[in-house]
């Protein structure tokens, strides 16, 4: 068979097999559907203000031992997800020194007489203790919580947020009902006579001294809560959540009257 011919067959062939498949069955027929899902994420977010228009922030100057100061100031909710704790911790820079004290020597000379959260009863002035002894700047900013209420360390962190229901069952800081947490803080310059062989004040190497101290706060969130398949659909109701421990959970189905799954379009 010459090459032309067996071409020609090949070419036939193809042809044959195409008529083959074009003449196969297809269904005609089919249906389609969409089921609309929205995910969209809440807000957490911590607010930190003045209470009853009081200053927040200890920054004063020309410091003696003996001297204390009080602060006041609001841990305020901006977000619409509850928060849990408000853990704080401390950091210092910018320390200028004599020569003959450390940073850590000088903000132990800074005792924190005492740190009280809200406690969410009817006076306006905290009342839950957070320092139960003697504790120091130096003891935040190297993170010693020995001195700290057991029940308000977490992570090795100070928690601010309050932990104790009172009369209205609020713990932490909630978005509805709308809450904030008032934090009172004293602290006292340490006022010690001991005296050198010299007869001069073992504080007097402290004169001149100075520091930068920085109280962060971090917001944390609850623990996430299931929605079962007969749960409506809406907003989540995570503004409301009050357990500190996780053990009490808000109902998750909307805040508003649940409505079921209809978004299905054809």
């Amino acid at each position: 068979m010459s090459v032309k011919k067996k071409l020609g067959l090949g070419v036939a062939s193809a042809a044959l097999g195409l008529s083959l498949v074009g003449g196969g069955t297809w269904a005609a027929f089919n249906d389609t559907a969409t089921i609309n899902n929205h995910f969209a994420a809440g807000t957490l977010n911590l607010q930190v203000g003045k209470s009853h228009n009081k200053p927040i922030n200890f920054d004063l100057s020309n410091l003696k031992p003996g001297d204390n100061i009080q602060r006041i100031f609001t841990l305020d909710n901006v977000g619409t997800l509850a928060i849990k704790e408000v853990l704080m911790s401390g950091r210092a820079a910018n320390f200028n020194g004599n020569g003959d004290s450390s940073r850590d020597d000088f903000l132990a000379q800074f005792e924190v007489d005492f740190m009280k959260v809200d406690s969410e009863t009817t006076q306006w002035q905290p009342r839950q203790d957070v320092v139960t002894g003697d504790f120091t700047l130096a003891d935040l900013v190297n993170g010693d919580v020995t001195d700290i209420a057991p029940a308000h360390v977490k992570d090795g962190k100070i928690n601010l947020a309050s932990i104790a229901g009172g009369t209205d069952g609020r713990i932490g800081i909630p978005v509805d009902p709308d809450d904030k947490d008032d934090v009172f803080i004293q602290i006292t310059f340490k006022n010690n006579l001991t005296k050198k062989a010299n007869g001069e004040y073992v504080q007097n190497k402290f004169m001149n001294d100075s520091v930068n101290v920085y109280f962060d706060l971090e917001a944390t969130q609850w623990d996430g809560v299931h929605v079962d398949t007969n749960h409506g659909n809406g907003e989540v109701n995570n503004g409301v959540q009050n357990s500190a421990d996780g053990s009490t959970m808000p109902n998750p189905r909307t805040k508003g009257t649940p409505v079921h799954s209809t978004d299905v379009e054809d």
